[in-house]
């Protein structure tokens, strides 16, 4: 990554840190759509990808991009749970608590994998390597419980399944 001065930024006074091939997604779909706010949420996600979560640069930055307001982009971010404020780790699980999950004993998932991370959900263990959230619904009923690391779903979980993912994720470091 580098920092960049963008020339087709509405604002060029504003230097943000983007690799040359964001850049080129964001100009891309900045063309696809009539309207430029239309592309707002898939920009979001790419320079999440990129960044780890959205900063207070990237808002203003993608605001201007989009021909939106910081607060407009600040109330897209509060709705969709995908887009995150806070960096998380290498390995950022989603557990499932729906109605589903909470009958086939995500609990006992969630308490796994607190103790094996030794940090509450929403911070990061001291590694860097782990990170943890509550979700309301995965959408896997049918496999619960479930989690997913890194948008990959683990299902029809139990105790030694859950500390055998975690085990063999930080093995791979």
């Amino acid at each position: 990554m580098r920092i960049c001065r963008i020339l087709f930024h509405p604002n060029s006074e504003i230097d943000v840190m983007f690799s040359e091939e964001t850049e080129q997604k964001f100009r891309h779909l900045l063309s696809l759509y009539p309207r430029k706010r239309s592309a707002l949420i898939p920009m979001l996600l790419i320079a999440q990808r990129e960044q780890g979560y959205i900063r207070n640069e990237t808002i203003d930055y993608v605001a201007g991009l989009v021909e939106l307001s910081p607060s407009e982009v600040e109330s897209i971010l509060s709705f969709y749970t995908m887009l995150r404020r806070d960096p998380v780790g290498k390995y950022h699980i989603y557990v499932c608590t729906n109605l589903a999950c909470m009958l086939r004993g995500s609990d006992r998932i969630e308490s796994t994998i607190k103790r094996k991370l030794g940090v509450d959900f929403g911070k990061v263990t001291e590694d860097g390597l782990f990170s943890a959230v509550e979700f309301e619904c995965l959408g896997s009923c049918t496999t619960a419980p479930c989690v997913t690391v890194n948008n990959e779903f683990y299902e029809n979980l139990d105790v030694k399944k859950t500390e055998e993912i975690i085990d063999e994720l930080r093995r791979r470091g």
